[in-house]
C-alpha cells in the first residue's frame, strides 16, 4: 500500500466497521446513535494525490475504480442504512480546503480543479497538468447527483465560494492578472465570467507569488453578499472588496474597501462569523523564501495563528471603511481549515501537525489535531480552550453540523489499512467544561478527502 505512511494492520482500538451499501461507518459501540443534524453533508476527495506526494513526489499507481469525487451522506446519522451518493468531480488537494461550495438551497454544489486528472504513465507530482475546470452539480436529487454544467477558469483555479442569493460565485486563481473571477450562475448554468486582477485593486504582486504558488489563497463572501474577503498569504494581509454594479445579471465591478489588515504570518485562509461583523483568519506561517525546496523547510515548527478583524461598518464609504484587527491566539502545528460555529461562538481549527512527513522524518508525528476556541460574539477576543490530539494523516478542513453540538472532520488518510479516508464525527462537550470529543464514528468515502461541507 504504497499510499500509506505506515503499514500497520491494527484497526483502531475498540471500533468495528459497519457497512452501509456504497459508505461504510467505523463506529465504536458507544456511538451507535451520533446526533448530527442538517439535511447532509459533502464531502470532496482528490484521487491523484497521496499524503506522501508532498514529500516525495510520487503519485499513486493508476486505478480505473478510483477518481477525483464528491459524496454525499445523508443525515441524520441515526444508526440506520442510508444512501451514500458519488459523482466524478476533478478537484486537487494543492489548493486551500475551499475548493467546493454549496449553494445556500442546497441544490447545487460548485467544485474547482486546481491541478487536473492524473495522465497516463504519469508518476510524478510535476506530472499533473493545470486545472482549469469549474463545475457545477445538481443536487436536487441527493441520491443521484449529476454534472449540469463545466467551463474553464484559470489555469489553476484555487478556491470558490457562492454568494448568499446563489447567483455568483468568486474563484480564485494562479493566473497572474485574473487572481479574482466572478461567475453569473443561474439554474445550475454558468454565464460569462469577469476576471479581475490584484493590481487593478491596488495590489502590485511580486513574480515569486506565481513561482511559488498563490497570490490570492482564498476569496470568502460576506453575509451581506455585498463585500469580499481575500487573504493574500504571501504579504501576510486580507483585503476587502465592494462589490458594485448589477447583481440580477449586468456586469459587476469591484473596488476596494477600506486599506489592507496585516494579520499572522501565512493566512491561507479564513472566514467571516455568522453575523459578518469579524472576519477569522487561520495563519499558517509557513515559509515562503525562495530556495525552498524540501517540506521540512516549508512548513513550520512553531503552531499557526487566528487574527480577528472587526468589519468595518456594513455602508462605510472606501474611505471611511476601518477594518483592525481586534485578537489575535494561538491555535497548533500547521493549521490549515477553520470552522466557526452556527451561533459564532466557537471556533475550531484542524492541525495537521507532522502527519504530512514520512516515517523516517524527526518531524514525523502520527497525530494530527483539532484546536477549540471561544469568541466573545462582541469584542472579538478569543480565547483558547484546548487541542485535541488524534490519529490521521492530512486533515484540513470541519464544519460543524446546524446546532453546532456536533462537528464533522475531513481526514485526507489513516495509518490503517481502511478506512483511506473519512469523515470524522466529534461532540462538542458542554458540561462539566467546554471540550471536543472524539465519537469514533468514521464515514468512509474513500481515499483523499479534504473538505466537508453541510447543507442544512
Amino acid at each position: 500500500m504504497p499510499q500509506k505512511w505506515s503499514l500497520g494492520l491494527a484497526l483502531l482500538a475498540g471500533s468495528l466497521v459497519l457497512s452501509l451499501g456504497a459508505q461504510s461507518i467505523r463506529s465504536q459501540p458507544s456511538a451507535a446513535r451520533v446526533n448530527f443534524s442538517g439535511r447532509y453533508l459533502a464531502a470532496l476527495s482528490d484521487a491523484d494525490f497521496l499524503a506522501s506526494t508532498y514529500a516525495d513526489g510520487r503519485l499513486p499507481e493508476p486505478n480505473p475504480q478510483v477518481s477525483d469525487r464528491l459524496s454525499l451522506i445523508r443525515l441524520p446519522l441515526d444508526g440506520s442504512q442510508r444512501a451514500t451518493a458519488q459523482v466524478r468531480a476533478s478537484n486537487s488537494v494543492t489548493a486551500a480546503p475551499f475548493s467546493l461550495a454549496v449553494a445556500a438551497d442546497g441544490r447545487t454544489a460548485f467544485v474547482v480543479e486546481a491541478l487536473g486528472p492524473m495522465p497516463v504513465g504519469a508518476t510524478r507530482r510535476d506530472q499533473l497538468p493545470p486545472g482549469r475546470q469549474l463545475v457545477a452539480v445538481d443536487l436536487s436529487n441527493p441520491q443521484s447527483p449529476t454534472v449540469r454544467d463545466r467551463i474553464a477558469i484559470g489555469p489553476q483555479p484555487e478556491t470558490v465560494d457562492v454568494h448568499p442569493n446563489g447567483n455568483w460565485l468568486v474563484v480564485t486563481t494562479q493566473t497572474e492578472g485574473r487572481e479574482i473571477t466572478l461567475v453569473p450562475v443561474q439554474d445550475g448554468k454558468f454565464g460569462q465570467p469577469q476576471t479581475f486582477s490584484l493590481r487593478q485593486l491596488g495590489i502590485e504582486p511580486d513574480a515569486r507569488y506565481f513561482q511559488n504558488g498563490r497570490a490570492a489563497s482564498y476569496a470568502a463572501w460576506h453575509p451581506s453578499g455585498r463585500y469580499l474577503a481575500v487573504t493574500l498569504n504571501y504579504r501576510d494581509e486580507v483585503i476587502f472588496l465592494e462589490l458594485q454594479g448589477d447583481e440580477a445579471g449586468g456586469k459587476l465591478q469591484l473596488r476596494r474597501w477600506g486599506e489592507a489588515v496585516r494579520v499572522g504570518k501565512d493566512p491561507f485562509s479564513g472566514q467571516f462569523t455568522p453575523d459578518g461583523r469579524f472576519f477569522i483568519t487561520t495563519n499558517w506561517g509557513r515559509n515562503f523564501g525562495a530556495q525552498i525546496t524540501t517540506l521540512a523547510q516549508r512548513l513550520p515548527t512553531e503552531p499557526g495563528t487566528l487574527s480577528v478583524i472587526r468589519v468595518a461598518e456594513l455602508g462605510a464609504s472606501a474611505a471611511q471603511a476601518r477594518h483592525r484587527v481586534v485578537a489575535t491566539a494561538t491555535s497548533d502545528l500547521n493549521p490549515e481549515g477553520i470552522a466557526i460555529s452556527p451561533d459564532g461562538s466557537l471556533v475550531v481549527t484542524v492541525n495537521m501537525r507532522g502527519s504530512a512527513f514520512p516515517e523516517n522524518s524527526a518531524r514525523f508525528t502520527r497525530q494530527s489535531s483539532l484546536s477549540l476556541l471561544k469568541l466573545d460574539r462582541d469584542s472579538g477576543q478569543l480565547t483558547k480552550v484546548g487541542d485535541y490530539p488524534f490519529e490521521g494523516i492530512l486533515p484540513e478542513n470541519a464544519t460543524f453540523d446546524a446546532s453546532g453540538n456536533s462537528l464533522a472532520v475531513a481526514v485526507y488518510d489513516y495509518f490503517t489499512p481502511q478506512p483511506e479516508g473519512g469523515v470524522e464525527i466529534w461532540r462538542v462537550v458542554r458540561q462539566p467544561s467546554l471540550a471536543l470529543e472524539r465519537t469514533g464514528v468514521i464515514i468512509d468515502v474513500g481515499r483523499g478527502v479534504h473538505q466537508v461541507v453541510l447543507v442544512r
